[in-house]
């Protein structure tokens, strides 16, 4: 190979600041990094330093557990709020559809939520008194017959027809919903409000959709 020359000598091919881009392209191949730490070694060192300049220069030992510590208390923390959203998660895959439609009587649903909610039982009691209010409206025909409806769509349908019981119906089935679906306990001020929309059911009076007497049915009680 002939390298070329001029007047003052031979010519390097590579100039110095062009030698220095090209050692640091090479360099940054992934085959010379294979090696380094990674991000979380990365982290561990930072926070090892922060250590160091926190409590001195000296005593590396000392400085070490702390740091053990300090990451131990950071997983403890990451699996404790880990285990609480697959407690609840699980608690609302394990809990059954309650169905709130039963083939009892409204007095005979009373009568069993009177009764739980002597016992103290106050999630039971819920969840009898909001059958009562939904027997009910099946007793009183507030809703015309239709297949596959489910209790709880018996209660959420009935509202607009029941002006006087909507509000107390919306606040004892959100209850429902958070103590048999949510997982969160029940107590007497959610007894009194199934309690209430079951009362409310019973003597509101009932707004007939429209066209309801021009279709010639029979007017609910």
């Amino acid at each position: 190979m002939v390298t070329p020359r001029h007047a003052g000598g031979p010519v390097d091919p590579v100039g110095g600041a062009a030698a220095r881009r090209a050692v640091r392209a090479i360099l940054r191949r992934a085959e010379y990094h294979r090696d380094d730490p990674g991000p979380v070694t990365r982290a561990l060192h930072w926070i090892g330093r922060q250590l160091s300049k926190l409590f001195g220069g000296g005593g590396g030992g000392t400085h070490a557990i702390l740091l053990v510590v300090l990451v131990f208390v950071v997983i403890a923390l990451v699996f404790a709020v880990r285990a609480g959203v697959a407690r609840r998660t699980a608690y609302a895959e394990r809990a059954p559809e309650v169905d709130l439609l039963e083939a009892s009587s409204a007095r005979d649903h009373r009568r069993i939520a009177i009764r739980l909610t002597d016992e103290g039982r106050h999630a039971e009691a819920l969840r009898e008194w909001l059958r009562a209010a939904v027997a009910t409206i099946v007793e009183r025909g507030v809703l015309p017959p239709r297949p596959g409806r489910t209790g709880a769509a018996t209660a959420h349908e009935a509202g607009p027809l029941l002006p006087a019981a909507a509000a107390e119906l919306s606040a004892a089935m959100h209850a429902f919903d958070e103590v048999w679906y949510g997982g969160r306990a029940a107590d007497e001020h959610d007894v009194r409000a199934a309690r209430a929309a079951a009362d409310a059911v019973a003597s509101a009076r009932i707004r007939h959709p429209a066209g309801l007497a021009s279709a010639g049915r029979a007017a609910p009680r």
